[in-house]
């Protein structure tokens, strides 16, 4: 169908022109002016809402605004509601002991223990394959993820071998230097002189 034809009231099927005349009567679904109105004051206040919203979050873009009302609102709700929390908190491990019984809590502390030695070990083990490509300590405890795309003598140590597995285990942490605590910091200078010397005693053994 043309417009035209839609238009001019000859479209097929049309036995008479339409009329572009016509207005609805009273009560067949025209909107009442007070729908209208409370439509209106409805598209308002959501317009309000989002301008106040945008203002605010320009505002306060490089502020801390939004963590501070977070954690003011869970200092709130841990003021309100902390009994309770720690209620339904001893509630669950009573409620596991008893499912699972002591041993269950044993089993599950080794396995986390088991993986901090084996983390922390194959960090050593990487920081032992950079001494012996000529790295000192000093610089190793420096060295970022960053270094690692920069710095051609490290670049073939991350395919394969100690470093690979290590960078593949590392754990996740805003800061950026390669070797990392337990805690997820940066190794001090004199630990890893220590930590070091007792990797190398324990292989000798």
């Amino acid at each position: 169908m043309k417009a035209t034809d839609f238009l001019n009231g000859t479209a097929s099927g049309c036995s008479e022109p339409v009329s572009l005349d016509y207005v609805p009567s009273e009560g067949e679904g025209t909107p009442s002016q007070s729908s209208l109105i409370e439509q209106g004051e409805a598209d308002y206040h959501v317009r309000a809402g989002r301008i106040g919203g945008q203002t605010t979050k320009q505002r306060h873009r490089d502020s801390n605004f939004y963590k501070e009302i977070g954690a003011r609102g869970g200092t709130t709700t841990m003021a309100r509601h902390g009994a309770d929390y720690s209620e339904r908190r001893k509630k669950g491990g009573d409620t596991t002991l008893e499912r699972y019984g002591e041993e269950y809590y044993h089993t599950i502390a080794a396995k986390a223990a088991r993986t901090k030695q084996d983390a922390t070990r194959l960090r050593n083990s990487a920081i032992k394959v950079l001494m012996m490509q000529g790295f000192k300590i000093p610089t190793i405890i420096k060295l970022t993820l960053e270094d690692l795309k920069s710095d051609p003598r490290l670049q073939p140590l991350t395919q394969t071998g100690p470093l690979a597995e290590y960078l593949e285990q590392r754990p996740d942490a805003e800061n950026q230097s390669l070797f990392l605590s337990q805690s997820g910091k940066p190794l001090s200078l004199a630990n890893t002189y220590t930590i070091m010397e007792r990797h190398q005693s324990a292989e000798e053994f």
